[in-house]
Parts: structure tokens; C-alpha cells; sequence
């Protein structure tokens, strides 16, 4: 038991590490940037005392988290406290978290992007439509409530799912672990409901398909060139051609008498 002594926003942390950190610097970035806002400037010498303050406290609590957490990062200025905390050396330690953060972030965009996939509108759609269906197949069933509780709890934590930037797929996988979980006591009545989550991860599939490039992309086909009109032909049906070739203008045969 903590009894108060640990803030919320300090347990309220992410279960990855590096994410934590990220957690934490944002807490204390919050003061700092409100702080440094607030600064007037009418005191040069007063501005520049409370600024070093300001930016110490942000970078003693940043280096804390960090060496706490162990996850590598800002390892230089951990290890050489007195260069930490020389008042020259404030805006290049700044820019090292900065950028350390941003690794962090490029790092589990990555992974993020592979344990999800982005739904066009007409797969979310799609998608939306099979969902209903389960639910309304879940809300007519008979199974003891606490079951249906959890499956329906499922049902639409991935149906938010569906309808951000990309869909994680642990969270259909959550909800077909619980169907499968169900499904043996009231095996006949939630068969319609294996069919839809079949019929809602080839979906899933053929999405992720597209954006690993696998699969092209299906566009409209391509229109047709109509063929040029048939020659109209003359009433009789035939072609009409002259019997002889004429001859070359200036043929000495056609202007000479013998």
C-alpha cells in the first residue's frame, strides 16, 4: 500500500518501459514548458536564475526515469552528473532527450504498424456489418449473463478497433478467444458466429495483404476502345472502282499524233 504517497499519474504508467518513459518525461515536461511560459524577461539576471532552475528540475527528474528504468538511453550524461548539471550543458542535454524520444516513438510505430493493419472504408464497412450481426446473434442467445457480459465486452472493444487509424489484431484475437470459449457449451446456437469471425479475419487478411504489397490493390477495369465505324458501301452493295488506272499527267503517248 502506497497510502497517497505515489500519484496516480506516477502508477498510471504503460507496462513497457521505454513507453513509461515517455509517460513520465510528458509529466514533467508540462510544468516545465508552463513555467518557462511564464518567465518575464524585464530581469535579465532574475530570468536566466529561474530558467537554469526550471530546466534542472525537468532534466534531474528525465535522467531519473531513465536510469531508473534502465532502457538505455542518455547513458552519457547518467554517468557525469556534474556535466548534467552544468548550466552550459542544459540545451544539449534538451535536444538528447528530444531525440531520444523520438526514437522511442519511431521504434513502436514500427511495431505497432506490424501488429495492425489500416481498413479502407469499404472493409470497415464490411467489417461494421458482421459485427452487428454478432451482436444481434449474442443478444438472442441463451447463456448465463457473466458469458455474455465478457463476449459482448469484446464484441466492442474491437469494434472501436475498427474504427481508428488502424486495427490492432490482438483485439480480434481477444474476441475470438472468447467466442471459441463459448462456443462449447452452446455449440449450435454460436456456429453462425464462427462464420462471421472467419469471414471477418479473411477480411483482416486480404487488408493486410494489400499494404504489405502482396497483393495489388483492385482498381476499376479499364474502358474498352470501340472499334471504327464499318465503310458504308454504295447502293449496290458493291465497291466502286474505276475500270482503268488514269494515266500520269504529261504522257507523251495522249499529246504526240503518229
Amino acid at each position: 500500500m502506497t497510502d497517497g504517497l505515489v500519484e496516480d499519474e506516477f502508477t498510471n504508467r504503460p507496462e513497457d518501459d521505454e513507453l513509461a518513459f515517455l509517460h513520465y518525461e510528458k509529466l514533467f515536461r508540462g510544468p516545465l514548458e508552463k513555467e518557462l511560459a511564464e518567465l518575464q524577461e524585464d530581469n535579465r539576471d532574475g530570468y536566466w536564475n529561474s530558467y537554469n532552475h526550471f530546466m534542472q528540475t525537468y532534466i534531474n527528474g528525465v535522467l531519473a526515469v531513465a536510469e531508473e528504468l534502465d532502457i538505455g538511453v542518455l547513458a552519457y550524461w547518467m554517468n557525469n552528473p556534474a556535466a548534467a548539471n552544468d548550466e552550459k550543458n542544459f540545451k544539449q542535454i534538451k535536444f538528447d532527450i528530444d531525440g531520444a524520444i523520438t526514437k522511442i516513438k519511431v521504434r513502436h510505430a514500427q511495431s505497432a504498424r506490424k501488429a495492425s493493419v489500416r481498413l479502407e472504408s469499404g472493409t470497415r464497412e464490411k467489417i461494421r456489418e458482421l459485427i452487428n450481426k454478432i451482436k444481434l446473434t449474442i443478444e438472442g442467445i441463451d447463456i448465463p449473463l457473466p458469458r455474455k457480459e465478457a463476449l459482448m465486452s469484446r464484441l466492442n472493444a474491437f469494434a472501436a478497433e475498427v474504427d481508428k487509424d488502424r486495427t490492432r489484431f490482438e483485439a480480434f484475437a481477444s474476441l475470438a478467444i472468447e467466442a471459441a470459449g463459448v462456443a462449447g457449451k452452446v455449440e449450435k446456437k454460436l456456429r453462425p458466429i464462427r462464420k462471421w469471425i472467419d469471414s471477418i479475419a479473411n477480411v483482416m487478411h486480404e487488408a493486410r495483404a494489400v499494404e504489405d504489397g502482396t497483393r495489388p490493390r483492385l482498381s476499376a477495369p479499364d474502358k474498352r476502345i470501340a472499334p471504327p465505324n464499318k465503310q458504308i458501301a454504295p447502293p449496290s452493295g458493291e465497291i466502286w472502282a474505276p475500270e482503268t488506272p488514269p494515266k500520269p499527267a504529261g504522257d507523251l503517248d495522249d499529246e504526240i499524233p503518229f
